[in-house]
Protein backbone atom coordinates (compact mmCIF):
# COMPACT_ATOMS: atom_id res chain seq x y z
CA UNK A 1 0.00 0.00 0.00
CA UNK A 2 0.98 3.76 -0.28
CA UNK A 3 0.36 5.43 2.81
CA UNK A 4 0.67 9.38 3.53
CA UNK A 5 1.33 9.77 7.31
CA UNK A 6 1.19 13.46 8.06
CA UNK A 7 2.65 14.51 11.42
CA UNK A 8 5.58 12.81 12.27
CA UNK A 9 5.37 13.32 16.26
CA UNK A 10 5.39 10.32 18.64
CA UNK A 11 2.34 8.76 17.32
CA UNK A 12 3.53 9.55 14.00
CA UNK A 13 6.81 8.29 14.38
CA UNK A 14 5.74 4.81 16.07
CA UNK A 15 2.56 4.49 13.15
CA UNK A 16 5.58 4.85 10.14
CA UNK A 17 8.04 2.59 11.90
CA UNK A 18 5.11 -0.01 11.90
CA UNK A 19 3.92 0.76 8.36
CA UNK A 20 8.13 0.73 7.32
CA UNK A 21 8.70 -2.76 8.81
CA UNK A 22 5.65 -4.27 6.79
CA UNK A 23 6.78 -2.70 3.80
CA UNK A 24 3.96 -0.30 2.92
CA UNK A 25 5.72 2.74 0.68
CA UNK A 26 5.09 5.65 3.22
CA UNK A 27 5.65 9.75 2.67
CA UNK A 28 5.49 11.53 5.79
CA UNK A 29 4.48 14.89 5.52
CA UNK A 30 5.57 17.55 8.71
CA UNK A 31 6.24 21.09 9.33
CA UNK A 32 9.44 20.73 11.31
CA UNK A 33 12.27 19.96 8.81
CA UNK A 34 14.66 19.23 12.19
CA UNK A 35 12.05 15.82 13.19
CA UNK A 36 12.01 14.44 9.63
CA UNK A 37 16.18 14.92 9.15
CA UNK A 38 16.38 13.06 12.28
CA UNK A 39 14.11 9.99 10.49
CA UNK A 40 16.36 7.17 9.24
CA UNK A 41 14.19 4.48 7.45
CA UNK A 42 14.62 2.04 4.26
CA UNK A 43 13.68 3.26 0.48
CA UNK A 44 10.37 3.07 1.13
CA UNK A 45 9.86 6.00 3.03
CA UNK A 46 10.34 9.59 2.07
CA UNK A 47 9.64 12.81 4.01
CA UNK A 48 8.00 16.33 2.84
CA UNK A 49 8.25 19.23 4.91
CA UNK A 50 5.39 22.05 4.25
CA UNK A 51 2.19 22.65 5.44
CA UNK A 52 -0.56 19.53 4.88
CA UNK A 53 -3.28 21.69 4.43
CA UNK A 54 -1.90 23.38 1.04
CA UNK A 55 -3.42 21.10 -1.41
CA UNK A 56 0.06 21.59 -3.61
CA UNK A 57 1.70 19.51 -0.62
CA UNK A 58 -0.21 16.36 -0.81
CA UNK A 59 -0.42 16.29 -4.67
CA UNK A 60 3.85 16.77 -4.34
CA UNK A 61 3.48 13.79 -1.46
CA UNK A 62 1.56 11.50 -4.21
CA UNK A 63 -1.97 11.80 -2.94
CA UNK A 64 -3.93 10.67 -5.96
CA UNK A 65 -2.19 7.83 -5.82
CA UNK A 66 -2.36 6.98 -2.18
CA UNK A 67 -4.30 4.22 -0.73
CA UNK A 68 -4.72 5.75 2.80
CA UNK A 69 -4.12 9.05 4.24
CA UNK A 70 -3.54 9.28 7.88
CA UNK A 71 -3.46 12.52 10.02
CA UNK A 72 -1.76 12.70 13.01
CA UNK A 73 -0.60 16.42 14.04
CA UNK A 74 -1.22 17.62 17.33
CA UNK A 75 -3.79 20.14 15.46
CA UNK A 76 -7.04 18.01 15.11
CA UNK A 77 -8.33 20.67 12.93
CA UNK A 78 -5.59 20.14 10.45
CA UNK A 79 -6.28 16.52 11.06
CA UNK A 80 -10.04 17.18 9.82
CA UNK A 81 -8.62 19.36 7.03
CA UNK A 82 -6.25 17.22 5.22
CA UNK A 83 -8.46 14.29 5.27
CA UNK A 84 -11.22 16.25 3.78
CA UNK A 85 -8.90 17.71 0.88
CA UNK A 86 -7.39 13.90 0.67
CA UNK A 87 -10.86 12.82 0.11
CA UNK A 88 -12.41 15.22 -2.25
CA UNK A 89 -9.33 16.42 -4.45
CA UNK A 90 -7.56 13.09 -4.54
CA UNK A 91 -10.08 10.64 -3.96
CA UNK A 92 -8.03 8.93 -1.40
CA UNK A 93 -10.22 5.89 -0.79
CA UNK A 94 -9.36 5.58 2.91
CA UNK A 95 -8.73 8.76 4.92
CA UNK A 96 -7.79 8.54 9.16
CA UNK A 97 -7.84 11.47 11.27
CA UNK A 98 -6.75 11.88 15.10
CA UNK A 99 -9.38 14.05 17.08
CA UNK A 100 -9.06 14.44 20.93
CA UNK A 101 -12.57 15.80 21.59
CA UNK A 102 -14.99 13.07 21.38
CA UNK A 103 -17.98 15.38 20.21
CA UNK A 104 -16.58 15.81 16.81
CA UNK A 105 -16.74 12.20 16.00
CA UNK A 106 -20.16 11.96 14.87
CA UNK A 107 -19.99 15.17 12.40
CA UNK A 108 -16.68 13.90 10.58
CA UNK A 109 -18.04 10.27 10.85
CA UNK A 110 -21.34 11.18 8.59
CA UNK A 111 -18.21 13.06 5.86
CA UNK A 112 -16.58 9.66 5.59
CA UNK A 113 -13.64 11.00 7.89
CA UNK A 114 -12.91 8.04 10.23
CA UNK A 115 -11.62 9.41 13.33
CA UNK A 116 -9.44 8.01 15.85
CA UNK A 117 -10.02 9.64 19.43
CA UNK A 118 -6.94 8.99 20.96
CA UNK A 119 -7.99 10.57 24.44
CA UNK A 120 -11.21 8.35 24.50
CA UNK A 121 -9.23 5.16 23.42
CA UNK A 122 -5.89 5.95 25.40
CA UNK A 123 -8.77 5.82 28.48
CA UNK A 124 -10.73 2.87 27.40
CA UNK A 125 -6.89 0.81 27.07
CA UNK A 126 -5.79 2.37 30.36
CA UNK A 127 -8.99 0.79 32.04
CA UNK A 128 -8.48 -2.45 30.79
CA UNK A 129 -4.95 -2.76 31.57
CA UNK A 130 -6.57 -2.33 35.47
CA UNK A 131 -8.97 -5.11 34.56
CA UNK A 132 -11.38 -3.05 34.76
CA UNK A 133 -13.25 -3.60 31.46
CA UNK A 134 -11.83 -4.91 27.47
CA UNK A 135 -11.46 -1.94 25.29
CA UNK A 136 -12.94 -2.15 21.66
CA UNK A 137 -10.27 -3.17 18.94
CA UNK A 138 -8.40 0.16 17.76
CA UNK A 139 -8.58 -1.80 13.68
CA UNK A 140 -12.37 -1.48 14.26
CA UNK A 141 -12.15 1.92 13.29
CA UNK A 142 -11.23 0.95 9.85
CA UNK A 143 -14.11 -0.45 9.55
CA UNK A 144 -17.06 1.80 10.64
CA UNK A 145 -20.55 1.91 9.78
CA UNK A 146 -21.69 5.16 8.60
CA UNK A 147 -25.15 4.08 8.31
CA UNK A 148 -25.81 4.05 11.97
CA UNK A 149 -25.05 7.67 12.80
CA UNK A 150 -27.80 10.02 13.76
CA UNK A 151 -28.42 12.35 10.80
CA UNK A 152 -26.72 16.45 10.69
CA UNK A 153 -29.36 18.84 12.13
CA UNK A 154 -31.45 20.56 9.36
CA UNK A 155 -30.32 23.81 8.04
CA UNK A 156 -32.80 26.90 9.47
CA UNK A 157 -34.13 29.46 7.53
CA UNK A 158 -32.28 32.62 7.71
CA UNK A 159 -34.38 35.42 8.46
CA UNK A 160 -35.86 37.52 5.56
CA UNK A 161 -35.76 41.16 7.76
CA UNK A 162 -34.97 42.36 11.56
CA UNK A 163 -31.68 42.06 13.75
CA UNK A 164 -29.24 38.61 12.79
CA UNK A 165 -27.19 37.03 15.66
CA UNK A 166 -24.05 36.37 14.78
CA UNK A 167 -21.12 34.40 16.35
CA UNK A 168 -17.98 35.69 15.32
CA UNK A 169 -14.87 32.76 15.54
CA UNK A 170 -12.03 34.77 16.48
CA UNK A 171 -11.65 38.04 17.89
CA UNK A 172 -8.25 39.54 16.04
CA UNK A 173 -8.49 42.58 14.36
CA UNK A 174 -10.91 41.29 11.42
CA UNK A 175 -12.80 39.82 14.00
CA UNK A 176 -12.74 42.98 16.41
CA UNK A 177 -13.57 45.37 13.79
CA UNK A 178 -16.17 42.95 12.12
CA UNK A 179 -17.72 42.90 15.40
CA UNK A 180 -17.59 46.23 15.79
CA UNK A 181 -19.37 46.95 12.70
CA UNK A 182 -21.93 44.39 13.45
CA UNK A 183 -23.35 45.90 16.44
CA UNK A 184 -23.25 49.55 14.95
CA UNK A 185 -25.78 48.02 12.73
CA UNK A 186 -27.77 46.61 15.46
CA UNK A 187 -27.04 43.27 15.61
CA UNK A 188 -26.80 40.34 17.94
CA UNK A 189 -23.13 39.20 18.12
CA UNK A 190 -21.06 36.59 19.63
CA UNK A 191 -17.46 36.50 19.81
CA UNK A 192 -15.39 33.59 20.38
CA UNK A 193 -11.70 33.49 21.00
CA UNK A 194 -9.15 30.70 22.01
CA UNK A 195 -6.02 33.01 22.76
CA UNK A 196 -5.87 34.52 26.67
CA UNK A 197 -4.00 37.63 25.75
CA UNK A 198 -6.65 38.63 22.79
CA UNK A 199 -9.49 37.49 24.93
CA UNK A 200 -8.58 39.71 27.37
CA UNK A 201 -7.86 42.59 25.47
CA UNK A 202 -10.86 42.40 23.08
CA UNK A 203 -13.14 41.73 26.28
CA UNK A 204 -12.73 45.37 27.12
CA UNK A 205 -13.55 46.68 24.06
CA UNK A 206 -16.73 45.46 22.69
CA UNK A 207 -20.03 45.19 24.56
CA UNK A 208 -20.99 41.87 23.31
CA UNK A 209 -20.64 38.21 24.67
CA UNK A 210 -17.32 37.38 24.37
CA UNK A 211 -15.96 33.70 25.18
CA UNK A 212 -12.79 32.36 25.74
CA UNK A 213 -12.12 28.50 23.44
CA UNK A 214 -12.13 26.72 20.88
CA UNK A 215 -14.82 28.30 18.17
CA UNK A 216 -14.65 25.09 16.27
CA UNK A 217 -15.48 23.15 19.86
CA UNK A 218 -18.89 21.73 19.78
CA UNK A 219 -19.39 22.54 23.62
CA UNK A 220 -17.90 25.90 22.46
CA UNK A 221 -20.23 26.65 20.33
CA UNK A 222 -23.35 25.16 22.09
CA UNK A 223 -22.59 27.83 24.94
CA UNK A 224 -22.40 30.81 22.51
CA UNK A 225 -26.15 29.49 21.17
CA UNK A 226 -25.49 28.20 17.71
CA UNK A 227 -28.71 26.57 18.02
CA UNK A 228 -30.56 30.20 17.32
CA UNK A 229 -27.29 31.61 15.21
CA UNK A 230 -27.94 33.20 11.63
CA UNK A 231 -24.86 33.60 10.55
CA UNK A 232 -21.38 31.90 11.52
CA UNK A 233 -18.38 34.14 10.62
CA UNK A 234 -14.93 32.34 11.12
CA UNK A 235 -12.14 34.94 10.60
CA UNK A 236 -9.33 33.34 12.42
CA UNK A 237 -5.49 33.27 10.58
CA UNK A 238 -5.65 29.42 10.45
CA UNK A 239 -8.29 27.95 7.74
CA UNK A 240 -8.56 24.35 8.97
CA UNK A 241 -10.03 26.43 12.17
CA UNK A 242 -12.19 28.21 10.38
CA UNK A 243 -13.53 25.13 7.78
CA UNK A 244 -14.12 23.04 10.78
CA UNK A 245 -15.56 26.18 12.80
CA UNK A 246 -18.17 26.39 9.68
CA UNK A 247 -18.52 22.56 9.27
CA UNK A 248 -19.50 21.87 12.80
CA UNK A 249 -21.75 24.93 13.14
CA UNK A 250 -23.51 24.10 10.26
CA UNK A 251 -24.37 20.02 10.35
CA UNK A 252 -24.47 20.25 13.98
CA UNK A 253 -26.18 22.99 14.83
CA UNK A 254 -27.90 23.44 11.61
CA UNK A 255 -26.35 27.55 11.03
CA UNK A 256 -28.06 28.57 7.57
CA UNK A 257 -25.29 30.63 6.49
CA UNK A 258 -21.70 30.32 7.03
CA UNK A 259 -18.95 32.41 5.86
CA UNK A 260 -15.25 31.81 6.12
CA UNK A 261 -11.90 33.81 5.98
CA UNK A 262 -9.50 32.22 3.93
CA UNK A 263 -5.56 32.83 3.45
CA UNK A 264 -4.38 30.72 1.01
CA UNK A 265 -6.55 30.88 -2.08
CA UNK A 266 -5.92 27.10 -3.66
CA UNK A 267 -8.38 26.18 -0.20
CA UNK A 268 -11.54 28.29 -1.12
CA UNK A 269 -12.94 25.82 -3.50
CA UNK A 270 -12.07 22.97 -1.26
CA UNK A 271 -14.23 25.12 1.47
CA UNK A 272 -16.77 26.05 -0.64
CA UNK A 273 -16.88 22.31 -2.12
CA UNK A 274 -17.41 21.32 1.96
CA UNK A 275 -19.98 23.53 2.20
CA UNK A 276 -19.18 27.06 3.60
CA UNK A 277 -21.49 29.56 2.20
CA UNK A 278 -19.18 32.52 1.36
CA UNK A 279 -15.11 32.42 1.27
CA UNK A 280 -12.79 35.67 1.38
CA UNK A 281 -9.97 35.48 0.30
CA UNK A 282 -7.90 38.63 0.90
CA UNK A 283 -4.82 37.56 -0.96
CA UNK A 284 -7.27 36.90 -4.33
CA UNK A 285 -8.86 40.46 -3.38
CA UNK A 286 -6.05 41.84 -3.33
CA UNK A 287 -4.24 40.21 -6.58
CA UNK A 288 -7.19 41.17 -8.86
CA UNK A 289 -7.33 44.62 -7.65
CA UNK A 290 -3.74 44.72 -9.09
CA UNK A 291 -4.85 42.68 -12.23
CA UNK A 292 -7.67 45.38 -12.55
CA UNK A 293 -4.52 48.07 -12.27
CA UNK A 294 -2.30 46.67 -14.43
CA UNK A 295 -3.24 45.74 -18.02
CA UNK A 296 -1.52 42.78 -18.84
CA UNK A 297 -4.29 40.21 -18.71
CA UNK A 298 -6.90 39.28 -21.23
CA UNK A 299 -9.29 37.37 -19.43
CA UNK A 300 -10.28 38.22 -15.89
CA UNK A 301 -12.70 36.18 -13.47
CA UNK A 302 -15.22 39.21 -12.07
CA UNK A 303 -17.71 37.21 -10.18
CA UNK A 304 -18.29 33.32 -9.37
CA UNK A 305 -22.39 33.29 -9.03
CA UNK A 306 -21.34 29.48 -7.54
CA UNK A 307 -25.35 29.36 -7.73
CA UNK A 308 -25.74 26.97 -11.26
CA UNK A 309 -22.14 26.96 -11.44
CA UNK A 310 -22.22 30.60 -13.70
CA UNK A 311 -19.23 32.97 -13.49
CA UNK A 312 -19.28 36.72 -14.96
CA UNK A 313 -15.65 36.93 -17.39
CA UNK A 314 -14.30 39.85 -18.53
CA UNK A 315 -12.51 39.46 -21.86
CA UNK A 316 -9.97 42.10 -23.69
CA UNK A 317 -10.29 42.24 -26.93
CA UNK A 318 -7.19 43.42 -29.27
CA UNK A 319 -6.32 43.64 -33.10
CA UNK A 320 -5.87 39.74 -33.00
CA UNK A 321 -8.86 38.69 -31.49
CA UNK A 322 -11.28 36.48 -34.09
CA UNK A 323 -14.41 38.57 -33.08
CA UNK A 324 -12.89 42.04 -34.02
CA UNK A 325 -14.92 43.75 -36.99
CA UNK A 326 -18.26 40.71 -36.80
CA UNK A 327 -21.38 41.55 -34.79
CA UNK A 328 -22.84 39.13 -32.70
CA UNK A 329 -25.06 37.63 -34.48
CA UNK A 330 -22.26 36.38 -36.66
CA UNK A 331 -21.17 34.60 -33.45
CA UNK A 332 -22.06 30.86 -32.95
CA UNK A 333 -21.78 30.83 -28.84
CA UNK A 334 -21.37 28.46 -26.66
CA UNK A 335 -24.90 26.51 -25.25
CA UNK A 336 -24.84 28.43 -21.96
CA UNK A 337 -22.80 31.67 -22.30
CA UNK A 338 -24.31 35.22 -23.17
CA UNK A 339 -22.80 38.51 -23.69
CA UNK A 340 -23.74 41.09 -20.86
CA UNK A 341 -22.58 44.19 -21.90
CA UNK A 342 -19.10 45.67 -23.74
CA UNK A 343 -17.15 48.38 -22.18
CA UNK A 344 -16.28 50.67 -25.10
CA UNK A 345 -13.81 53.33 -23.61
CA UNK A 346 -16.00 55.47 -20.82
CA UNK A 347 -19.03 53.95 -22.93
CA UNK A 348 -21.28 50.73 -22.02
CA UNK A 349 -22.65 49.23 -25.26
CA UNK A 350 -26.03 47.19 -24.62
CA UNK A 351 -25.25 44.30 -27.01
CA UNK A 352 -27.63 43.70 -29.79
CA UNK A 353 -27.78 41.46 -32.90
CA UNK A 354 -25.72 43.92 -35.01
CA UNK A 355 -23.11 45.37 -32.54
CA UNK A 356 -19.66 45.28 -34.10
CA UNK A 357 -17.07 44.15 -31.82
CA UNK A 358 -13.83 46.50 -32.21
CA UNK A 359 -10.38 46.28 -30.94
CA UNK A 360 -10.19 47.71 -27.03
CA UNK A 361 -13.36 46.52 -26.26
CA UNK A 362 -13.97 45.29 -22.49
CA UNK A 363 -16.74 41.93 -23.44
CA UNK A 364 -18.64 41.29 -20.04
CA UNK A 365 -20.10 37.43 -20.57
CA UNK A 366 -22.27 35.77 -18.29
CA UNK A 367 -20.89 32.38 -18.91
CA UNK A 368 -21.46 28.38 -17.12
CA UNK A 369 -18.25 27.24 -15.72
CA UNK A 370 -17.51 24.46 -18.33
CA UNK A 371 -18.53 26.38 -21.29
CA UNK A 372 -15.85 28.94 -20.66
CA UNK A 373 -13.17 27.71 -22.48
CA UNK A 374 -15.25 27.38 -25.72
CA UNK A 375 -16.19 30.87 -25.00
CA UNK A 376 -12.25 32.36 -24.22
CA UNK A 377 -11.38 30.21 -27.95
CA UNK A 378 -13.95 32.54 -29.00
CA UNK A 379 -13.62 35.78 -28.17
CA UNK A 380 -9.39 35.83 -27.85
CA UNK A 381 -8.49 32.96 -30.03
Amino acid sequence: MKIIVVGYGRVGIQVVKLFASQGHSVVVIDKSRAALERAQYGNNVTFLTGDSVDPDILGRAGAENADAVIALTRDENTNLMVTQIAKMTFKVPKVVAMVYDPSRDHSFKAAGITTLKIAEEGAELLASQMGVFAPPAVVQAWGDSLEELPPSKPLRQLRAKGPYYAIIMGGGRVGYFLGRTLLEEGHEICLLENNPETFNLVSTQLECPILQGDGSSYHILEKAGAARADLFIAVTNHDQDNLIGCEVAKREFGVPKTISRVKNPKNEWIMQQLGVDVTVSSTAIISNLIESELPIHKIRTLLNLRVGGLEIMEYALDATSPTVGHQLKELTMPPNCSIVTILRGNTAVVPRGDTAFESGDMVLALTDMADEPALRKLMLG
